[in-house]
């Protein structure tokens, strides 16, 4: 305890010296005179958002007389809005077209429609709706049927992967082929017996 009080008492003294010869020394004036005014001191300038945006851009003195140039950047801020694309029309179109012939045809079968894509087109199988090969297509069937406008018949291979609850048809590129159908094609798919499709376009 007294160890303790000796090495306080001690500190203290040397802290009254420490400041008697600053003092001396006169390091408190030389600081201030050191450090400019207040009044000199640089202020930083506060960014504002969006001031950037509304103030005109600085240019050099030699290109301040001459004419404006064009702006080529795209401003991203403004959107426009466009229409459909004749694209998405005709896929509109066709898909109206075949849900009112669905309509038509009533509900005595079972039918669904299925708009024919780029990839579609040239594909060699085509994916049919889960819900109506589980509910209305025989458990164990292997072969199709599909019977074109012209009434012609495409057999085609049914297969199908419970894993990843898909059902296609393979041979699929034969019939798209005969029946020349494109990207934007809808059809309108019946199933007029057990294991029988009309397509109608």
């Amino acid at each position: 305890m007294a160890a303790a009080a000796a090495y306080e008492a001690k500190r203290r003294r040397q802290i009254e010296e420490n400041k008697r010869r600053i003092e001396e020394l006169g390091l408190r004036q030389l600081a201030a005179a050191a450090i400019p005014p207040q009044a000199k001191r640089l202020k930083h300038k506060v960014r504002v958002p969006g001031a950037a945006a509304t103030a005109p851009p600085r240019r050099s003195g030699r290109v301040a007389n001459l004419p404006e140039q064009p702006e080529y950047r795209e401003n991203i801020n403004e959107r426009i809005v466009i229409g459909m694309t004749a694209v998405e029309r005709s896929y509109s179109i066709a898909n109206a077209k075949a849900k009112e012939l669905e309509c038509e045809l009533g509900a005595n079968y079972p039918t669904f429609v299925k708009t024919i894509t780029k990839f579609s087109a040239i594909s060699f199988s085509l994916s049919l709706p889960p819900l109506l090969c589980r509910e209305h297509l025989p458990e164990h069937v292997k072969v199709i049927t599909l019977v074109d406008e012209e009434d012609d018949e495409f057999d085609m291979q049914y297969y199908k992967e419970p894993r990843y609850h898909k059902y296609k048809i393979t041979n699929w590129k034969w019939f798209a082929i005969n029946n020349k159908l494109d990207n934007g094609d809808c059809l309108v798919f019946q199933l007029i017996q057990q294991t029988k499709f009309k397509v109608r376009s």
